[in-house]
């Protein structure tokens, strides 16, 4: 059966991004009915906030949500990871070593290496990813590119293709309107989350993914971070004026 899938996904219940999100899970699922989605993954910044509730809304409309977080991995630079099917002890988990030990500890979560080889600040690189590429179940390729600018994509690519590792197509979503832009079409033997995660690490799946002009990238990049600063600015105002009536 073909399964449509997306793997990277944010909402407001974000511990780091969720305040310049304007939808919440039961949002984003509702969006994904509509477009006849089958399969989410739940995927908030730093923390583990996936509730039953979540996955039970999602059951009856026909979806399975997979409980997911992307964390920042890494003393210094914290390279992004995406860690699937894991539970809230993936909180403990604060370098790529400790990620090898939880995984033989949890060997039915999946590891995704998001936006792998794009900058120092929220990708692993491209040296880090070859030195624990057995980490990885998948590789990322990210939505954002365009037909002139797709280097960090082909070199993920290359790397993936280097080690034989399915890379996957996810929208990264943090705009609601972007969730049908980029995801994979997964062909399992059945409805369920150990043949999903074999369909893909064994390539059964089509990536559906398409350019973006230059100019829609570079206004979807000014406008996260005009919403990131201003919210960040009234979030420190607001903490200001709590400590001087504490005071």
């Amino acid at each position: 059966m073909q399964l449509k899938a997306s793997l990277h996904l944010h909402t407001s219940e974000d511990k780091k991004d969720g305040h310049i999100i304007n939808y919440n899970i039961y949002n984003l699922i509702d969006e994904a009915e509509k477009h006849g989605f089958n399969v989410l993954g739940f995927t908030p910044h730093k923390k583990f906030v996936f509730r039953q509730e979540f996955a039970d809304y999602a059951k009856n409309k026909g979806i399975l949500l997979i409980p997911g977080v992307e964390r920042g991995l890494g003393r210094f630079f914290h390279g992004h990871v995406i860690i699937l099917n894991c539970d809230q002890t993936v909180e403990k988990v604060k370098t790529l070593k400790q990620l090898a030990i939880y995984k033989k500890n949890n060997p039915r979560i999946f590891v995704l290496a998001p936006h792998p080889t794009y900058n120092c600040f929220i990708s692993i690189g491209s040296r880090k990813l070859r030195k624990y590429i057995n980490l990885f179940d998948a590789i990322e390729y990210s939505y954002a590119y365009s037909k002139k600018l797709n280097f960090h994509n082909k070199k993920a690519k290359a790397i993936a293709a280097s080690f034989q590792k399915p890379i996957v197509a996810t929208a990264d979503v943090h705009v609601l309107k972007k969730l049908n832009t980029d995801f994979a079409l997964i062909e399992a033997e059945e409805f369920t989350l150990e043949n999903i995660f074999e369909a893909i690490k064994s390539g059964q799946f089509e990536n559906v993914t398409a350019p973006k002009s230059l100019l829609a990238l570079i206004k979807y990049y000014v406008s996260f971070l005009a919403k990131y600063f201003i919210k960040y600015i009234t979030i420190k105002i607001l903490e200001l004026e709590t400590v001087k009536e504490r005071a």
